[in-house]
């Protein structure tokens, strides 16, 4: 499983903290910041990330 942004759906996005409330992201490329992330798996990537650009979801 890849983690992905809710926001852009891109991959790069990092754990920036965490602790009993649980986990902070960082996307890198929208500057996203959050809890919530998407896991998709690695050979459905690709159309995920399509499908976000289709619905403009970005």
């Amino acid at each position: 499983m890849i983690k992905v942004c809710p926001k852009c759906g891109s991959i790069h996005i990092n754990w920036i903290a965490g602790g009993v409330a649980g986990a902070v992201y960082k996307c890198d490329d929208c500057e996203y910041v959050g809890a919530f992330i998407l896991e998709v798996r690695a050979n459905e990537l690709g159309r995920f990330q399509e499908e976000m650009r289709k619905t403009g979801t970005e």
